[in-house]
């Protein structure tokens, strides 16, 4: 790499600020977002490498400089040594290792023992990925990370499980006490449990990927078996260290998880205060929700984080089934569940449960089962001390509908909803009555979804609904 594209990576934050629409990157600037208690952290990018250098580095750099200034933290990058000098570290309360694999090829020795004698005097290092990787030469930081790499496995979903003793621990707190998510796994050398300083937040179930890719297979890579840490703390040598495998690239970065867990590690390290918790939505529905999901995401951004199934939630039949599965989501505990079923229940099936277009045919949830399969809903919600808001069904239009759904069902379907939700002080949002009016300029000709415009007028309808609920959760 020639020194101009080693030099100070703060001109590129800048520029990246300017394309960016929230203002984004404002290097040394002080930053509008909230700040900790006094001036806001300082953290030095470091992202250099001795060794394989990762094609995301340059994305996950500016990923960690516009998430950390919403965060109101001061995000510089480099990848110069002579920004290791002590009086510029001195300046930062933590360094991030974005990838910066085999550093000893490319510091050194005096920038080296500045990072040592500068760590030494309280400050924090925090790891992602491949930081501890080919790490072998540089003795301290080998004994400060615990281990080096091994091998790794292609990105996939597995299960993470929270070590019971670190569930506290701001950088994984509130996500249950396992959870599936993705990412690039990495194998170690060894693990750390056990190690002097060394307490492990996260760890991996191999059972449920496959740990070593073919390209290490190969070469003889070795999965870790029963105990693989994915990431932990270390305090010796007078700082703090946080290691995490995630950061491969900005897929495993940039969720509700991944930015808790990097930030908070970061606060961690720099031994500050936790940022004060982000409210979580979950939206759950057919279609019509599906349609609207965005808009909420996008109404509520800054204020809560909405959390939505893949899948179309359908009607009540299958949201009994799977409502426990759904608040679970990427850990659950969320403050709101906004939340219809009702549009499913009464279209017209065949014997075979296949949708019907025959209006002798029977809805897929009669009115009977319908109620009680939605009570077992809303007890699942109100039980996992979330705050409900149902939403009633939306209107069914004039015309031969496919698959057949009675106009006058919609109204008998939402009056049953609305009576549960009664009984149990439940806010009801009435889309229904919202959408009825407009249905010509919202709604599709003789079909129960919704044009672009329509959608986004039903999720500022929710977004406004889930913002008033907000402030009542909080209390």
């Amino acid at each position: 790499m020639s020194s101009k594209m080693r030099c100070r990576f703060l001109v590129a934050c800048l520029l990246a600020s300017l394309l960016c629409p929230t203002g984004g990157a404002r290097g040394h600037e002080e930053s509008d977002a909230p700040e900790a208690a006094g001036k806001p952290l300082r953290v030095l990018v470091y992202s250099d490498t001795g060794d394989y250098r990762h094609p995301e580095i340059p994305a996950l750099n500016r990923w960690l400089v516009l998430e950390g200034t919403k965060q109101g933290m001061v995000m510089d990058v480099t990848e110069h040594h002579r920004d290791l000098k002590p009086e510029v570290l001195d300046r930062y309360d933590v360094l991030l290792l974005n990838n910066a694999n085999g550093l000893s090829d490319v510091l050194p020795e005096e920038s080296r023992k500045a990072v040592e004698e500068w760590f030494a005097k309280g400050h924090g290092i925090v790891g992602l990925h491949a930081a501890l990787v080919r790490q072998q030469k540089w003795p301290w930081l080998l004994d400060l990370g615990g281990c080096d790499f091994d091998s790794d496995s292609t990105f996939q979903k597995a299960k993470v499980i929270v070590d019971p003793a670190a569930k506290e621990h701001p950088s994984v707190k509130g996500h249950g006490p396992e959870f599936w998510y993705s990412a690039d796994w990495s194998n170690h050398t060894r693990s750390v449990t056990g190690l002097p300083g060394v307490k492990v937040l996260l760890r991996v179930d191999e059972t449920t990927y496959e740990p070593v890719r073919e390209f290490f297979q190969k070469l003889g890579g070795k999965p870790m078996g029963k105990d693989h840490p994915i990431a932990w703390t270390t305090e010796k040598h007078g700082g703090r260290f946080f290691y995490t495998e995630l950061g491969h690239d900005v897929r495993s970065l940039d969720t509700d998880f991944g930015r808790q867990h990097v930030f908070e590690g970061i606060r961690w390290a720099a031994d500050a205060p936790t940022a004060p918790t982000t409210p979580r939505v979950l939206l759950l529905g057919d279609s019509i929700s599906m349609g609207y999901h965005r808009a909420v995401v996008a109404g509520l951004d800054g204020e809560a984080v909405v959390i939505r199934p893949e899948e179309n939630c359908e009607g009540t039949t299958k949201g009994a089934a799977q409502i426990e599965k759904w608040l679970a989501l990427e850990g659950g505990n969320f403050d709101v569940v906004h939340f219809n079923f009702g549009l499913h229940d009464l279209k017209r099936v065949k014997p075979d449960g296949q949708a019907s277009d025959d209006p002798s045919d029977p809805s897929q949830a009669d009115p009977a089962t319908y109620a009680r399969q939605l009570r077992r809903i809303v007890d699942a919600i109100r039980a996992s001390g979330a705050t409900p808001i149902f939403a009633t069904t939306t209107p069914v239009p004039a015309g031969k509908v496919r698959p057949h759904r009675e106009r006058a069902d919609v109204d008998r379907y939402n009056q049953i909803a609305r009576q549960i939700m009664a009984e149990h002080k439940i806010t009801v949002n009435d889309l229904n009555r919202f959408a009825a009016p407009k249905l010509d300029a919202l709604q599709r000709p003789v079909n129960v979804h919704f044009t672009p415009e329509g959608s986004r007028a039903l999720g500022e309808r929710v977004t406004e609904t889930i913002r008033d609920a907000l402030p009542l959760r909080r209390q």
